[in-house]
């Protein structure tokens, strides 16, 4: 089998080239260039010395993750490419199986680690078991994740066996290693320490036997965790979110005597039947959305219009109920009610219905435009001032 490999997980970058288990050629470069300047040059250099056709490759094997993320989107980028071009299939390999491989054979545990920064390493543990099976000559004893090292050290006191470290984070680590762990230890040597694509290439192989292989579109890196600009967009989201919670609740204080707290603005947003629409002084409306939504329609450093009303209410059976639509007394008589309303009826196909102060004739006379009808009254629902609630319905089409 004919496998073209790449390495770009880490600061290392190498390709290499196997043919029936056999290491035809290898580039490695540890060296300041960034990916994108190494990784196709070496390519073709390995084209050319090996003679090599590229239509003739039986799949392409990528160390695919964890690791950097700019390395790991260079490296899924290029083999995407070739495997799309050549209608290959790719074989993804995790970092951290393919540098235990490295030292494939060893007695002991190998264990890789990755400097993931802010104290963190990504890493796995290995022991040798004499080439069997699919995890082709290891046993994995804790798969690929992220880890303090602290935490990696103390699971390696645990299991009590001699360890052998590898990977990009010893440099870093090396003095915490010294200090703390409790395991005899040993670092591999320097021909074996870093990332390799012919380890790579040896262990796609044995993965293409068992059916590991995968077409190049549907390849994706392995994340363990966000990036770094993903997890200030995710900050600056929730911060966002926040200060949404806080004007709504701020809002409500002003215009109603039956205010809405912040938490009970936060509280209702648990629930996915409930839902508030904010409204910009310019008439622009969006969704006021929990954590795990609100970074995906936000962009940071976006200039932020002030909030001049906003509308709640719930769907939760196929009907929809109005709680609210309140604009600032400096934001009156501008449509912006009207939009709100627009809005709602746009995503409901269903009957709405609301309640209303009965003295409240500008909202009564909005909700009338927009086909609501009386459908009962509540005698002093309210209160500060005590005043009946007016109830209001809006079939949709197919009821009316």
């Amino acid at each position: 089998m004919k496998i073209l490999s790449f390495d770009s997980s880490g600061m290392t970058a190498s390709v290499a080239f196997a043919a029936d288990g056999v290491l035809i050629a290898e580039y490695t470069i540890n060296h300041k260039k960034t990916h994108s300047e190494t990784l196709l040059p070496m390519l073709d250099q390995i084209v050319r010395d090996a003679e090599l056709t590229l239509e003739d490759i039986d799949a392409i094997a990528i160390a695919a993750g964890p690791g950097s993320f700019t390395g790991l989107r260079i490296g899924a980028a290029t083999v995407k490419g070739l495997g799309l071009a050549l209608e290959k299939p790719v074989i993804p390999v995790p970092t951290c199986e393919a540098l235990a491989y490295n030292l494939c054979g060893i007695s002991g545990l190998t264990v890789p680690i990755m400097d993931a920064r802010r104290g963190q390493v990504y890493t796995g543990i290995y022991r040798e078991n004499a080439g069997t099976g699919e995890s082709a000559g290891y046993e994995i004893i804790l798969d690929q994740t992220a880890l303090s090292i602290e935490e990696l050290l103390e699971k390696l006191e645990e299991l009590g066996e001699p360890v052998t470290f590898l990977g990009d984070g010893v440099p870093v680590f090396r003095t915490v290693i010294g200090e703390k762990c409790r395991v005899p230890y040993t670092f591999a040597p320097p021909q074996s320490a870093l990332q390799r694509a012919a380890s790579v290439a040896a262990l796609g192989e044995i993965y293409a036997r068992n059916g590991r292989m995968i077409s190049a579109d549907a390849f994706a890196p392995i994340y363990l965790r966000k990036s770094q600009a993903e997890r200030e967009h995710e900050a600056a989201a929730r911060e966002r979110l926040a200060e949404d919670i806080s004007s709504v609740a701020e809002m409500e204080s002003e215009m109603f005597t039956d205010a809405w707290s912040a938490e009970t603005v936060s509280d209702s947003l648990k629930y996915p039947y409930n839902h508030i629409m904010l409204i910009s002084s310019e008439g622009e409306i969006r969704a006021l959305a929990m954590e795990e939504n609100v970074a995906d329609s936000f962009v940071v450093g976006e200039e932020q219009p002030k909030t001049a009303g906003y509308m709640i209410y719930a769907d939760p059976a196929g009907e929809a109920e109005l709680h609210r639509i309140a604009i600032l007394p400096e934001f009156r008589r501008k449509g912006l009610a009207r939009k709100l309303m627009e809005k709602l009826i746009s995503l409901e196909d269903g009957s709405i219905f609301l309640e209303v102060r009965a003295g409240n004739a500008p909202a009564i006379g909005l909700y009338t435009a927009f086909g609501f009808k009386e459908l009962d009254r509540r005698k002093n629902y309210y209160r500060n001032p005590d005043e009946d609630a007016v109830v209001m319905q809006r079939q949709n089409a197919g009821d009316r």
